[in-house]
């Protein structure tokens, strides 16, 4: 449903989620109010400075408020520490002092790095997102997790900040590509894995409309997929326990970008691969049903999401599994399902997982060459 608001109740810190669709008006009054000291810090893309920031930013200027608008190049090569040294200059000489918020205005990669300037800038800056890709919508956005990458991989520098508003307005996807849709919609699927097996089969019927940007069946989606994530942060904020399951899919995803280089696969298209192998080992280790097996492919495959896992396994990608940032001592908290719906934290040894990785990849390549 478009045009209702979620919230996550974090007690002190809680926040409303406002999604929308063709609501710049709201935000751009929302802004207003969210800089009572009459500056706000936007941080965005070059690309979507162009099509969406600006605009909202020269809005806010004719209000009267000291609006700047800061950017970067797009890309998750560009996740880095180089970049955030380059938004605290132009941040400070905006004129930013602790009363400034920003504003998080892109994808899933400007949701982070802003939200981990807001974090550790001046001790901490209050500030908003406000996603504008699918994947920031039903998940980067929400939740307190900002930071950057190492060339070791991805997230190992990083922050919880909580932020104070989101955003989320659909008429910000009618500008994707086609394929930055379809990436996204991975993580609603692994949302509907996790939690609500009804909607997983509803993303299955309605894949079409989903991949090709329905206005009307993506907002309904990414309503639900975001109440799923809200209700785990709210039980884990900091990822002490149970909200490692949203790192479902995560552990291959992860270690198949760091070794392309984060060039060849969107993170959607990663952890749709990621999915599909954590489902053949939960066959293994949980004793998944087959048959969930194929219903999580079906999901994946109505969104016309990547299926190709088991050829890309190789000593490199393994390799990059052991700096994954989920490892614990020798072991990676590896997310399985025992059913959809049902998750599992299962610890494995890196040795473990990287031999049962090698088999099953083997095994269902050797199936698929029949």
């Amino acid at each position: 449903m478009i045009g209702h608001d979620l919230i996550v109740d974090l007690g002190p810190r809680r926040y409303p989620v406002h999604v929308r669709r063709d609501a710049r008006p709201e935000l751009i009054e929302r802004i207003t109010a969210f800089a009572p000291g009459g500056r706000v810090i936007i941080i965005s893309d070059d690309t979507v400075a162009r099509l969406h920031a600006a605009p909202v930013a020269d809005a806010l200027k004719h209000k009267g408020l000291d609006a700047a608008l800061l950017q970067f190049t797009p890309g998750e090569e560009n996740k880095t520490l180089a970049t955030v040294r380059r938004l605290y200059d132009d941040a400070l000489a905006a004129g930013v002092d602790r009363q400034t918020p920003i504003i998080a205005f892109g994808g899933g990669v400007v949701g982070d790095v802003a939200g981990f300037v807001a974090a550790t800038l001046l001790r901490g800056l209050p500030y908003a997102q406000v996603p504008t890709t699918v994947l920031a919508q039903v998940d980067s956005s929400v939740g307190g997790k900002t930071g950057v990458d190492l060339p070791q991989g991805k997230n190992l520098v990083g922050a919880f900040h909580q932020p104070k508003w989101v955003f989320v307005d659909v008429a910000h996807l009618e500008t994707l590509p086609a394929r930055e849709i379809r990436a996204g919609l991975a993580e609603a699927i692994k949302a509907a894995a996790l939690a609500d097996p009804t909607m997983l089969d509803r993303i299955t019927a309605r894949g079409h409309a989903l991949s090709t940007g329905d206005p009307d069946a993506l907002g309904e989606v990414i309503g639900r997929a975001i109440q799923i994530k809200a209700d785990v942060v709210v039980d884990d904020e900091l990822e002490a326990g149970r909200r490692a399951i949203l790192n479902f899919g995560h552990t291959l995803a992860h270690a198949l970008e760091t070794a392309t280089g984060y060039t060849e696969l969107r993170h959607g298209e990663a952890v749709a691969l990621g999915m599909r192998f954590a489902a053949r080992l939960s066959t293994t280790l949980c004793g998944l049903d087959p048959q969930d097996v194929l219903r999580l492919d079906a999901a994946l495959d109505a969104c016309r999401l990547p299926a190709d896992w088991a050829r890309r396994i190789d000593d490199d990608v393994l390799a990059h599994v052991a700096s994954d940032k989920k490892i614990h001592g020798q072991c990676i908290r590896t997310i399985l399902l025992r059913a959809i719906g049902d998750p599992q934290i299962v610890p494995l040894p890196i040795p473990t997982f990287v031999r049962d990785a090698r088999s099953l990849a083997r095994s269902w390549t050797e199936e698929d060459s029949r």
